[in-house]
């Protein structure tokens, strides 16, 4: 009898009575684990991952890399002439920023996984009635869907089947769904310190005699830093709120999309998926509501007519700020992007690549490459530290990521993402646990990632997984308490990711011992040595075991370890090279906003 070709965890798709399956992701077998449905098949066989290895990798990457290339100029052309408008190369790559590149990466997943392994005379199969497709409203419920949902990926697959097996299935219909996507800004306000010091008024006033020359909008800066910035530079330096945009419930203009998607004499198979998907993947915010949005924004930067430089740090992520950054840069408003928190430049298929065309200044968090003039070595604004006088609560705290199902981008800076290393990272937190003394266990303060991240999100179940060992910490805490609190409480960290977490521990000079994966976690060549000094003093380690082993050892007195010489020197050294000065920080926009005062 023939296998069930099965894509997502979704059942309701798969076809009725099978009694064998070939899965295209180990997290479906961890679903039918978890719920017990295992035994309910005589077979059930998982395709191998695609990226079993680092020249794999770098392979995959450098694909997608080479068809996005030629899928910017594509969409560029289109969606002038569907709009018919003259916007441009610089105005649609600034507004589609990495969308594209993750519709692109979403879809090789797939493309890939059916390529190799489905056979029509092996495999039966159900896809998703195109009558059921989701339209996303804009490109982070693109990704919200395609990334995040079982249904997004039924829709991936349906789209292959009728590009390449039409004839050879039967369809199932789905009850309309939409993932919510919240237009709200990210940014900070200017309020707090006027209340605090009796500036209100003041404050007002020169907000209102002042036109901000320098904009802040949608950064994750605290409210101190940006009062701070507001102050000194008397109201040159202001937040930018984004306006409130709702989209009207339009007809699809399926003419449109057929246009922005129709297929190429030179189309390979790939790319006849790829633009087949776009066909109702494309949102709504760039097809029925492009003008309405786009007149909604330029309306609204009219109010701002002496604004010349704009800080925006969450415009990758977020569609409207993308969108409106194109806006602004038809008004001659140059973009600096303050880096997120987290440092991706040393790792394989790290994203600066494509992030660098796009943007007229990159403040990083303070590393420095002199061969590329854009980067101006910053800091963040962020607030790192809760502050001083932390008491402490426990004695340790272990810091857990979420292994999300898939990767938005072929970037192995998401060492924890995707089914090629979600498997590997649990297993690299199973021999941790397994490694320690029940007695240890039980003084853990366990922070899983907070479940308002995770509740509408495709990830394995860690907690499912790990069950034998959390059953005996000392508490699970998965709140929105900020895990900075957290760990400045503790009197040692642990942390199993390398994004924020560690570099808050490592500033808030809090006994840390971190892991990294190095199956997942790739770094370049010429940053093959970024973790050395932290590896020899037992900071970072490599084999989860010995870090286990070495937790054991010092966990009655961390203290005397983290304070000795030789660890504070490799951690002072390890963000005096890659994190910065704040103060510079504030040097480098202020300067900025008083150029342009003194050249207007």
């Amino acid at each position: 009898m023939k296998a069930n070709f099965v894509v997502s965890a979704h059942s309701e798709a798969w076809v009725p009575d099978a009694n064998a399956l070939l899965v295209a992701d180990p997290y479906i077998v961890h679903v039918l684990e978890k719920t017990n449905r295992l035994d309910q098949f005589e077979s059930v066989r998982v395709v191998p991952p695609r990226r079993a290895s680092r020249d794999a990798f770098q392979r995959d990457h450098e694909f997608v890399s080479r068809k996005l290339r030629k899928y910017n100029q594509i969409m560029v052309r289109r969606l002038d002439q569907v709009h018919q408008t003259k916007y441009g190369e610089k105005f649609w790559n600034k507004a589609l920023a990495l969308a594209l590149l993750r519709h692109v990466s979403l879809c090789y997943d797939l493309f890939q996984v059916c390529e190799l392994n489905l056979d029509l005379e092996q495999h039966m199969f159900r896809v998703l009635d195109p009558l059921s497709y989701m339209i996303p409203r804009d490109f982070d419920d693109h990704r919200r869907m395609f990334q995040s949902t079982d249904l997004g990926q039924e829709q991936l697959f349906s789209v292959y089947c009728h590009c390449f097996h039409a004839g050879n299935f039967t369809t199932w219909e789905e009850t309309a769904y939409h993932v919510d996507s919240s237009q709200e800004s990210t940014t900070t306000g200017t309020t707090a310190l006027w209340r605090r010091i009796g500036l209100k008024t003041v404050a007002r006033r020169l907000a209102r005699m002042r036109q901000p020359v320098l904009g802040v909008m949608n950064a994750y800066f605290s409210a101190d830093n940006m009062d701070r910035l507001f102050l000194r530079s008397k109201g040159r330096i202001q937040n930018i709120p984004l306006p409130n945009v709702s989209l009207s419930n339009t007809e699809l203009q399926w003419d449109k999309r057929e246009e922005l998607t129709r297929e190429e004499a030179d189309f390979d198979r790939f790319d006849q998926f790829v633009f087949s998907a776009l066909n109702a993947g494309m949102p709504y915010m760039f097809v029925e509501n492009f003008g309405q949005v786009y007149d909604k924004l330029n309306t609204h930067f009219e109010n701002y007519h002496k604004l010349r430089w704009i800080v925006c740090e969450g415009w990758i992520g977020h569609t409207l700020s993308s969108l409106a950054l194109a806006v602004l840069g038809l008004k001659n408003v140059r973009h600096i992007y303050n880096e997120h928190n987290y440092l991706a430049h040393p790792f394989v298929g790290n994203n600066l690549k494509y992030i660098m065309p796009l943007i007229d200044e990159f403040h990083s968090l303070g590393w420095k490459d002199e061969s590329n003039p854009k980067i101006v070595p910053g800091a963040s604004l962020f607030q790192w530290v809760e502050g001083a006088g932390v008491e402490k609560q426990h004695d340790l705290m272990f810091i857990s990521s979420v292994p999300n199902t898939r990767s938005p981008e072929i970037n192995s800076s998401y060492g924890e993402s995707g089914d090629r290393v979600v498997p590997g990272y649990l297993d690299m937190n199973r021999r941790f646990f397994a490694a320690l003394k029940e007695t240890t266990l039980s003084t853990i303060m366990y922070r899983a990632y907070p479940a308002r991240y995770t509740k509408q999100a495709l990830v394995w179940d860690q907690d499912y997984v790990l069950r034998e060992y959390l059953e005996k910490v000392k508490a699970v805490d998965d709140s929105t308490t900020p895990a900075r609190l957290l760990m400045q409480q503790s009197r040692l960290v642990i942390i199993n990711y390398l994004s924020t977490s560690y570099l808050e521990a490592l500033q808030a000079n809090v006994p840390t011992v971190f892991l990294w994966n190095q199956q997942a976690y790739f770094l370049e060549d010429r940053y093959a040595d970024f973790f050395d000094a932290l590896i020899r003093v037992k900071i970072c380690h490599t084999d989860p075991v010995t870090a286990a082993v070495f937790v054991e050892e010092i966990k009655n007195d961390p203290e005397s370890w983290w304070t000795c010489a030789e660890v504070q020197q490799a951690r002072r050294e390890f963000l005096g090279t890659n994190m910065g000065n704040l103060d510079n920080q504030m040097k480098h926009l202020y300067s900025r906003s008083k150029q342009v005062a003194e050249n207007n």
